[in-house]
Formats: structure tokens, sequence, C-alpha cells
């Protein structure tokens, strides 16, 4: 954008900033219907059954929020926003869950009816429909990278390194008593019971079920459902 980092603590004119129409819409001929700044440090990018757009960020992102006299000023920590389809003002999780920081949101879960979102460093777990946040609960496992649910159940996906390469867990849970309680844990295996050989990525969660690829073959993808 050409501004000094000095300059990130005022007000810019927008004429100044030069922001990127880094999100756009497409019909499905391949036509262009709307596109719009979303900010920066985009982690993922869902949509629900309405056409909303749910962005999730990680701890470096910021936005540039606008001003009634033309400018814009820098925010950071935006953590989760949610989209009109011809983009607009954002609904913005931050200010709509007090005492929460937003720092990056780990996991994202956008369902048919609701959306859950558990953002770093604290891990709770936040259910949001299309008005308001319609919990925040208490959520002692942390480290969860992806999550899908069903009604109260709940699956975590948690990865970290080991001797001979990954291994990626799910750490199933429910919710009793305004937290989430955790109950077992299961070694998650890739067809003919091969171990993973990276990081999982994508991890959309889709209500009961996350979609995973390993890092470096995003041509191949896996589905974990809660029931199956």
């Amino acid at each position: 954008m050409g501004i000094d980092d000095k300059r990130y603590l005022e007000p810019i004119p927008e004429d100044e900033l030069h922001l990127t129409k880094n999100v756009r819409v497409i019909d499905e001929g391949g036509q262009t219907l709307s596109a719009f700044y979303a900010g920066d440090g985009i982690e993922q990018l869902m949509t629900d059954a309405q056409g909303t757009i749910w962005i999730s960020y990680f701890d470096e992102s910021n936005y540039w929020f606008p001003n009634p006299d033309g400018t814009r000023s820098s925010g950071f920590a935006i953590g989760l926003a949610r989209w009109s389809s011809d983009g607009g003002q954002p609904w913005m999780a931050p200010p709509h869950t007090p005492g929460i920081f937003w720092c990056d949101c780990y996991a994202l879960n956008v369902g048919s009816n609701v959306v859950h979102a558990c953002p770093y460093p604290d891990f709770p777990l936040i259910e949001i429909d299309r008005h308001s946040v319609r919990s925040n609960t208490l959520n002692p496992i942390t480290r969860c990278h992806g999550l899908a649910i069903s009604g109260g159940e709940i699956a975590f996906l948690d990865q970290h390194r080991t001797d001979d390469g990954f291994r990626w867990e799910i750490r199933k849970g429910h919710r009793q008593d305004g937290a989430v309680t955790e109950s077992h844990r299961l070694n998650l295996l890739l067809p003919h019971d091969r171990p993973p050989t990276g990081w999982a990525r994508g991890k959309i969660g889709r209500d009961g079920t996350l979609w995973l690829h390993e890092d470096g073959d995003p041509r191949h993808w896996y589905r974990y459902e809660m029931h199956s």
C-alpha cells in the first residue's frame, strides 16, 4: 500500500490506501458478481447455505475500517468476520464477544444453521447464528486445528509431530454445564491404515463432517464423519 508503518496509528485518507479487492464472488457462468476488500491474513473462507461469506483470520491479520470522514483506521486481531455476498460493512466477532481475544481463529465450522469457532489463545467454543452470538463455552481442549459438531457432541482435530512423522488425532468431547468435557481420543489414519506424512491442511468443518488434505497434496481430500 505504500503507507509508512508509523502512520498505521492514524486515520489514512481512503484514496491513499489503494486497498485490494481480495474477495471475488463469481456465478455459475464464471461472471464476477461482486468484489470487495476483506483485510489481510485470511486463513479460511467459507459460505453458508444463504450465501453469506465467513472469513477466519490468523494472528497477523489487519483490516482498514472505514470512518465517516472518508478515512480508514487500521485494526488488528480480527479473528472472524461475516460478509454479505456484495461486500458492505462486515459483522466482526471481537466486538460481539466481550472478554474473548481473537488473536487467531484456529478452528471454524460453518454448518447448516450455526457457525462454531475456537479463537486462540484460550480456545473457547463460540456459537454464532445469523443474528448474534448464541453461546460461549469454556473449552479445556487446546490446540484444536479443526472442528466437527453434531448436536452436543464435538470432535476437535489435534495434530503434532512424532519421532517417525506426524499424528492426526480426534479429541472427542461434549457440552455439559457450560463447559466442554473431553471423553476420548482417536488416532486418524488415512486409507489402507497409512499414517499421514505431513500436517493436516484445509480443515473445512461442515456440521459433523471435517474435510482434510495432507500438506503439499491439495488434490487429495479426506473426510472424517462423526457418526460413520
